[in-house]
């Protein structure tokens, strides 16, 4: 893990289809954020549209998923880029923790990348 923080790594998936033109979307994130860095993620969304309301994107392990409708998924994708961006700033002027942080990053990340290799080891089975 870097010292630049969370940061989408891959395009926007869509993985489940919630009603008609309504999809459930997920964009992958560089490792599984911290508690602290999915308070400060939720605290960040406030410049929202009426249909992107605040909370409507879920961490869920490194994975950040949203709700949309096919048209809106362009849109929405810089606006979730500003939020991981500034999570990342508020996170890195908290005083004090920051080393032990970035530590545990680094160790949450290696363990993903763990979990992957025998995830496609054992794709074959």
């Amino acid at each position: 893990m870097t010292e630049a923080g969370i940061r989408r790594v891959g395009p926007p998936q869509a993985i489940q289809k919630v009603r008609e033109n309504a999809f459930l979307v997920q964009v992958p994130v560089s490792a599984v954020p911290s508690a602290d860095w999915r308070r400060l993620f939720y605290e960040m969304q406030q410049d929202v549209t009426p249909d992107f309301p605040p909370r409507s994107v879920e961490v869920s392990g490194p994975f950040l998923r949203f709700r949309s409708d096919v048209e809106s998924v362009a849109a929405k994708i810089p606006v979730i880029d500003r939020w991981i961006e500034r999570a990342n700033q508020k996170e890195a002027s908290m005083s004090g923790r920051s080393e032990e942080q970035r530590r545990r990053r680094e160790d949450q990340a290696r363990e993903q990348q763990e979990l992957a290799a025998l995830n496609e080891a054992w794709s074959k089975l």
